[in-house]
């Protein structure tokens, strides 16, 4: 068992996804609950992460990335959706990452999650574990 110093629950995020018309409109939300501990991060993410949920999680990455951690992790088990623009987010924090030797890794995503980081070959860009 580690040992947690702070541990904080995100404010979530809802946002609004337009269907075909304005009554098939559905409610996304997002939120992210963190753990520091010796040096690292445990950033897990919940929900939807879409477009609309995408600036707030590079704010928080971006904010957890300039406190200079020696790594951060972040867990996808409770992540139900994740598009093109949280891998955007995702290549900018690990860019800020490396320049700043924090070591950068996403944990246990869904197999449907997975499938997004299937975009090169070796799997080199960031580090993926179940």
């Amino acid at each position: 068992m580690r040992a947690v110093d702070q541990h904080e629950r995100g404010a979530g995020h809802r946002g609004t996804a337009l269907g075909q018309g304005a009554s098939d409109m559905a409610e996304t939300v997002f939120s992210c609950s963190i753990a520091r501990h010796a040096g690292h991060v445990d950033l897990e993410v919940i929900g939807t992460m879409d477009r609309s949920s995408a600036g707030q999680f590079r704010n928080q990455l971006l904010t957890l990335a300039k406190e200079h951690p020696s790594s951060i992790a972040i867990h996808m088990d409770d992540l139900s959706v994740m598009d093109s623009s949280c891998v955007a987010v995702l290549i900018e924090v690990w860019r800020f990452a490396e320049e700043h030797g924090i070591a950068l890794t996403v944990t246990s995503p869904a197999a449907s999650i997975r499938q997004v980081f299937d975009v090169t070959e070796s799997g080199r860009l960031l580090t993926l574990r179940h």
